[in-house]
């Protein structure tokens, strides 16, 4: 990791990207982390994620296409491949938010790139599908974090960028944060990204419908503040907010939904 990264919240850990700690003055320390996809992290990675953190669970937000795909960042990873981190004593929950869908950053860079010269609306409608399509996936990790004593968790997707964004945004939505704190946080993934950038401009830029349009590409793989403040508005309007969302598209319980506030805006005290 680079290590001119501000920790907190950023934690460095061997072969893992974008990985930092989700609180503040809202929501609890040591509870939620989350990261890019942490399967290249070292021995003294999950070493650290195990002892250090305490974490015992790792939700992997991604779709079967992201996880078999081939890259120099993504090389072998295979759906099942559960025992990387088994012998730590953590387990991995897959809980796609689509499961045969490809939801990568260039993918999502595709499928909306009319949007490319055209501010936040792109994100706002990326966004949107995914609260629509991530109800099931969500709601799982949010009956975790929903337990009397919840263990420590990772949530992840390929980047750590848009359907952990949104995931990390509702929670704190959730715990009462103001959506320029929350636009704030979700801005932090243009520096966790950094390295891996390169990359993913590269990829779009040769694609025949991007090509050349490098302005575009520069702000599909952006996670700039702006894009999190209007799908924030969103989700109010659109969602009723945090806590409807849960209930009436989740699916939680009123009472599940205190016992959520209460552990995220707690943290791990505890729990480890």
């Amino acid at each position: 990791m680079d290590t001119s990264l501000p920790s907190p919240p950023f934690i460095d850990i061997p072969g893992i990207h974008n990985f930092r700690g989700v609180g503040g003055h809202y929501v609890g320390p040591g509870l939620v982390f989350r990261s890019a996809d942490p399967t290249k992290a070292t021995k003294s990675g999950l070493e650290k994620m195990r002892q250090d953190l305490g974490i015992r669970v790792i939700y992997d937000l991604r779709s079967a296409p992201e996880i078999k795909r081939d890259g120099p960042e993504w090389a072998g990873v295979a759906v099942d491949k559960a025992d990387v981190f088994e012998p730590y004593g953590i387990k991995r929950e897959w809980v796609p938010v689509f499961a045969a869908k490809d939801y990568g950053p260039e993918q999502v860079a595709l499928r909306y790139k009319e949007y490319t010269r055209s501010g936040t609306e792109g994100f706002v409608q990326a966004y949107r599908d995914i609260l629509h399509a991530g109800s099931s996936a969500y709601a799982t990790i949010f009956r975790h974090l929903a337990e009397k004593t919840p263990a420590p968790c990772l949530v992840h997707c390929t980047a750590g960028k848009d359907r952990t964004g949104v995931l990390v945004a509702l929670l704190f939505m959730l715990a009462g944060a103001p959506a320029d704190d929350i636009a704030k946080e979700y801005a932090l993934t243009d520096l966790g990204l950094a390295p891996l950038k390169p990359l993913f401009i590269e990829r779009l830029l040769k694609n025949p419908a991007l090509e050349g349009n490098t302005e575009g590409v520069n702000n599909m793989v952006s996670s700039k503040a702006e894009n999190m403040l209007a799908t924030v508005e969103m989700i109010n309007q659109e969602f009723g907010g945090a806590e409807t969302y849960m209930m009436k598209n989740c699916g939680l319980s009123e009472d599940e939904v205190k016992r959520l506030r209460k552990s995220i805006t707690e943290g791990a005290l505890n729990n480890m």
